[in-house]
């Protein structure tokens, strides 16, 4: 059976066929949305250009719209991320990297290399070296020592100097107290003073990590010397006999350290030991009160033609600042 349109089906079938026309607007069209499988995409015209384009932009808040390459893409709530592409950081993240650089670089700075060149070079320069001292092998005759010493490096390991110190000498309350408990009358003798000329070699240096953020770096010293010393006899019966000074030849040895700073190109601190070997004159036995008092002891120059000869220690230690002058070095190997 055959069926045939009428008027009014042709009509409305020659309406669906004919296409409608394509309107161009100032606004952005509404969002594309997928179109139903066998229609075509629709069609927006950019009045500026003329050429149609696909609909590539995506609407943001407040009903503008953005295209999807602008730098960002919109998050839930309409507001735009930055790009994590390579494309040139913000002012702020430009500022934050350069610190961190400047923080990496002080960082660098502060640690602790294992191989570095000398702290301190001494060669061609003088030291002058300030001392105090206390004598620590007497028990009956304490000393507090005050001098100085004058070096010359030939080298930095090598020195040649003089030295000089004055002795304040005083009985200790061990004396006192053996002469009036036990009535024993002890014979001793301080020291006065001491002059003479040293060689000073360093075989050892090194550095030391404080709290791993600096370096201190030290040295040790051997010190070998001799020249003259003065002592004098505190006699047994002081308000009777005079004392008298003995001059003799000295031998001296000392070990010590110096240490560096790290700022500082001129100035060093050091302490050691130094041990004086020399021949002194002891108050003769004959001379005093007694059954074998000599009277012609009573004066001081007999006594001391007739006194008794020893070797005689006397061990110091001793602390002192260095100055070296010129007051700065320059290296002249490379690092």
């Amino acid at each position: 059976m055959r069926r045939f349109l009428t008027g009014s089906a042709a009509l409305l079938l020659s309406a669906w066929a004919i296409p409608a026309p394509v309107h161009a607007a100032p606004a952005p069209a509404a969002p594309a949305k997928s179109a139903p499988a066998g229609e075509d995409e629709d069609i927006v015209l950019d009045e500026a250009e003329g050429d149609a384009k696909p609909a590539d932009t995506k609407p943001a808040e407040g009903g503008d719209a953005k295209p999807a390459d602008a730098g960002g893409s919109p998050d839930l709530f309409g507001e735009d991320k930055p790009k994590t592409g390579g494309g040139a950081p913000s002012g702020e993240a430009g500022k934050v990297s350069k610190d961190s650089e400047n923080q990496q670089l002080k960082a660098d700075k502060a640690f602790i290399s294992v191989v570095q060149r000398q702290r301190f070079l001494k060669k061609k320069r003088f030291e002058l070296q300030p001392q105090a001292g206390i004598t620590v092998n007497d028990p009956f005759v304490r000393h507090y020592v005050v001098g100085a010493e004058l070096n010359y490096w030939l080298t930095n390991r090598m020195a040649v100097g003089i030295s000089g110190a004055g002795f304040i000498g005083n009985k200790t309350t061990r004396y006192t107290n053996i002469r009036f408990q036990e009535a024993v009358l002890l014979t001793a003798n301080k020291v006065l003073f001491h002059a003479g000329v040293n060689f000073l070699y360093n075989p050892f240096y090194g550095k030391i990590s404080v709290f791993n953020r600096a370096l201190l770096h030290w040295e040790s010293y051997v010190q070998v010397g001799g020249g003259v010393i003065m002592t004098r006899v505190i006699p047994r019966y002081e308000s009777i006999h005079e004392p008298f000074n003995n001059v003799t030849g000295q031998g001296n040895f000392a070990l010590g350290a110096r240490f560096y700073g790290p700022k500082t190109d001129w100035v060093s601190v050091n302490f050691g030991v130094r041990t004086f070997i020399y021949q002194d004159k002891l108050e003769p036995v004959e001379r005093g009160p007694g059954p074998t008092q000599r009277p012609e002891f009573d004066s001081a120059d007999a006594a001391k033609d007739n006194a008794v000869k020893k070797v005689a220690f006397n061990v110091v230690f001793f602390l002192g600042v260095s100055f070296y002058f010129p007051t700065s070095f320059q290296y002249t190997t490379r690092r």
